[in-house]
């Protein structure tokens, strides 16, 4: 259901913002300043491609504001390999009828005003930019959870590479034994195969086997269990549990540090489902601690003390104001 927000607008102009995921799409209303004034969310299945998507993004504007006439743009937001040559997606889980499309070229051709097309994680990182006005300075937004991404924002810009590739974090090799864990991609080493959900999990139940059942916390007794599951286990008290978690922190802190050697970004921020209840839980706030120390330890000290380390700010609707932001910084360049 769409969500009206009382904030000041400041500005007549408005940018539609699209964060599309392989569940749910979802659409917002966002001012020149960054507040979003409408949002909402749609079933990722209920369209048969990128063209729908758009057009029902239009329609919501249309029916939210009454018209179309203050829409300064529009920002697409997608997950996966976007190739900026071409902008299409080329590697994206769950989205079949988006693959090998060319979105900006749609995106263009249904709304007749200035259009982007962005990486999803690059959309979150220009919005938690601009939350925190870092104005010059270099951010870095880690996403954990099944995968690991990374958004990057330089200055007011985000940064995709030459093959749309740019902050692939989770496929840094933070392992190059021969008999490193295997990746999703096929490759082994990767933090993915170390530090992606999945793989915490598998490291978890092989490091609570040899405990009787009844000796586990009532929330590793599930058929099946998740990060979640191991994360209240840690906050509980259960060392094993605690100990998987800070492995995983190290992992992360080293991949992290590595990337901190290359760009030396201002700020990093670890966003997604798998933060073990953030700031709100210990176990959280030992996770983040255990991180800042990896990366202090694998660093030059002009990178890891002057790094700032912290859990993103916007949740879930950073895809949306970073997607229309993408479009406001597309439209200036007209």
């Amino acid at each position: 259901m769409i969500e009206p927000s009382h904030a000041s607008a400041g500005s007549h102009e408005r940018y539609l913002g699209i964060d599309v995921g392989g569940t749910t799409i979802k659409y917002g209303l966002v001012t020149e300043d960054g507040k979003i004034l409408h949002q909402q969310s749609v079933a990722t299945t209920d369209f048969s491609g990128p063209k729908s998507a758009v057009q029902y993004g239009l329609e919501f504007a249309r029916l939210t504001e009454g018209n179309l006439n203050h829409l300064a743009g529009v920002g697409l937001a997608v997950p996966g390999v976007l190739d900026t040559q071409t902008w299409s997606l080329k590697e994206v889980v769950n989205l079949p009828h988006w693959i090998d499309r060319p979105l900006l070229e749609i995106v263009q051709q249904e709304t007749n005003v200035p259009s982007a097309v962005i990486n999803d994680a690059n959309a979150a990182a220009l919005a938690e930019h601009k939350h925190r006005q870092l104005n010059t300075q270099t951010l870095a937004l880690v996403t954990l959870g099944t995968g690991i991404g990374c958004g990057l924002a330089i200055g007011e810009q985000d940064l995709s590479g030459d093959h749309g590739c740019a902050g692939e974090l989770g496929h840094v090799t933070v392992d190059s034994s021969h008999d490193a864990s295997r990746c999703n991609c096929g490759k082994r080493g990767h933090l993915e195969a170390y530090a992606g959900a999945p793989a915490v999990v598998a490291r978890a139940i092989n490091a609570f086997t040899p405990w009787e059942r009844e000796a586990l916390p009532l929330s590793l007794r599930q058929p099946k269990i998740g990060t979640r599951e191991i994360g209240v286990a840690a906050e509980e008290g259960f060392e094993p549990a605690r100990q998987i978690i800070l492995e995983t922190a190290k992992y992360l802190g080293v991949a992290i540090g590595m990337m901190g050697q290359i760009i030396d970004p201002s700020v990093v921020l670890l966003g997604g489902a798998m933060t073990f209840g953030g700031n709100s839980r210990q176990i959280g706030r030992d996770f983040l601690s255990s991180i800042r120390q990896s990366v202090r330890e694998s660093t030059l000290k002009q990178v890891g003390e002057n790094l700032t380390i912290e859990y993103a700010s916007l949740g879930n609707t950073a895809g949306i104001a970073g997607a229309a932001q993408a479009a406001q910084h597309k439209g200036r360049e007209v």
